[in-house]
Order: structure tokens, then sequence, then C-alpha cells
């Protein structure tokens, strides 16, 4: 299968070649992928921040604990979770939806705000620490889907938590627009020089991984 050849093939690059960039096309492709990502309800409650600018990512590095990865990568791509679901939010979402699914030969409007009440009951009836953490988790199913569509276009990437959220926050000004760094992915294309590419890749045995009942 081509995809398990493509996982095979990716690996977290440490050292991007700052001299490539992505082109258009690949950046409007990854952002399609993103798009496109699973998550609960459908309703993607977070935002991704694309960063290309040199400036952007240097004022970003020390945060980040100066990992040259932010700032030797073509794009930045930093995942960021809702603080906090409103009733708004959601109202937006099915009005959309409604938008989208108007054509359908079973277009069902009152299922589609039913299932926007039904939503509401359950999420904004969340305990607020137990709601972002929920929110947040949506954010890394998403980086795993954008990982994923990096290494079957073979554009590297390396998935990062080791950053300051709230000096990201800061810098990106997410403070006053409901948003909170989760995670970040740095994509581009490695150096010949990363040794981590020529190394056997290790992961855990599948008769450890996997029970079958």
């Amino acid at each position: 299968m081509k995809i398990i050849d493509s996982l095979n093939w990716r690996y977290a690059t440490t050292d991007f070649d700052s001299s490539k960039q992505l082109s258009d096309e690949q950046l409007e492709n990854l952002k399609k992928i993103v798009r496109l990502s699973p998550s609960s309800w459908g309703f993607q409650f977070y935002k991704i921040i694309i960063i290309e600018d040199k400036k952007m990512k240097e004022k970003l590095l020390p945060a980040a604990y100066n990992q040259s990865q932010i700032t030797d990568c073509s794009h930045l791509f930093v995942f960021c979770s809702y603080k906090e679901v409103f009733e708004s939010d959601i109202d937006q979402l099915i009005s959309d939806m409604h938008d989208t699914r108007k054509n359908d030969a079973d277009y069902d409007e009152d299922g589609i705000n039913s299932y926007g009440e039904g939503s509401k009951k359950i999420i904004l009836n969340m305990d607020k620490g137990k709601q972002l953490e929920w929110l947040k988790k949506q954010c890394y199913i998403a980086l795993g889907q954008l990982m994923v569509g990096c290494a079957d276009m073979r554009i590297d990437a390396c998935p990062m938590e080791g950053f300051k959220n709230e000096e990201f926050d800061k810098i990106l000004e997410l403070e006053d627009k409901n948003l909170i760094s989760a995670v970040i992915l740095p994509v581009g294309f490695r150096t010949s020089k990363d040794k981590y590419q020529y190394r056997s890749k290790f992961r855990k045995p599948s008769k450890d991984l996997f029970e079958d009942i």
C-alpha cells in the first residue's frame, strides 16, 4: 500500500533545509487535508495559523526553546483550540451546514436543527476544564491527518509540544480571540545531514501493541 510506504518514509524531521519552500499548490493541498479532517460532531472548534514570515518565526523561536525547526521550516502550522465553546459558535456551524446541504436530495432542515440543539445540550454543559481538554484533543486529530498528508506528498514535518503556549499566545495575539495554542507542526524539506532519516524506524512490536479479542 502506498500509504504504508509513505509512513515508513516519514520521521520527525529535525533539520529542515531553509532554502526550500512549499509551492502554493502544495500549501493549498495541505490546507484541504486539514479541512477534511474528522472531529467530534464535525464542528472543528479550532483554527490553524500558518506562519511563513521569517520575522514572526524568529520572534517565536525563544518560546520554542530555540529549536531550529521553527525558523528553518517552510511553514509553521500552529493548531489553536477554542478556549471555550459558545452557543453562537454552534449556531454559526449549523447555519454553514444548512448552506452546504440545502441542495442535497435528502436535505433535512429539521434534522440539522435538531442536531444543533442536541450538540448544545452536551457541549455547552460540559465542565469548563473537561471541555478545554476535549477541545485540545480535536487539534491532535487534525494534526495526525496533516502529518499523514505530508508524508503522502513527501513533505517533511515534525510535531512539537515543546513550546511555551502562553508566550506563543501572546506573540500571536490569541488572548482576545478565544484561542489557545495546543500543538505545532513545522513543515518543509529535510536536509541530507539530518541523521534521523537514516535510522531504522523503531515502533512497538505488533504483538505488544495489538490485542485481538
